[in-house]
């Protein structure tokens, strides 16, 4: 019981205070709160396509959320984030995404559209 206690302590830490926390951070609870993700070696939460997933580097690609995600070749996804109080925007394969940019709430995969050609 002590170590449940525990978990449930630090999931109330706030976590968007900047500087390095101990515990992955929620990007969407951080975006909520307009906060500033702060830096992490735990990770950092985050949905693609409404499923959640810890990613472990402050940065990642395109591709590499889409290969996170399974969904593969990612070259017939595209790719949009959303950022809070902003309109989805697509994110290329090779373009690095900075987890720790505040807003970021979600990725959202689309297949493309594979009967042109």
């Amino acid at each position: 019981m002590n170590e449940h206690s525990a978990e449930q302590a630090n999931h109330h830490q706030p976590m968007c205070e900047g500087g390095v926390v101990d515990v992955v951070v929620d990007l969407e609870e951080c975006a909520r709160d307009r906060r500033r993700p702060p830096h992490t070696e735990k990770g950092y939460k985050v949905k693609i396509n409404g499923e959640p997933y810890i990613i472990l580097s402050p940065t990642i690609t395109g591709r590499e959320v889409l290969e996170l995600a399974g969904l593969v070749p990612p070259e017939n996804y595209t790719l949009r984030v959303k950022v809070c109080g902003e309109r989805p925007r697509k994110v290329g394969l090779d373009e690095k995404v900075d987890l720790t940019e505040p807003g970021i709430e979600k990725f959202k995969a689309l297949p493309r559209d594979q009967t042109e050609g």
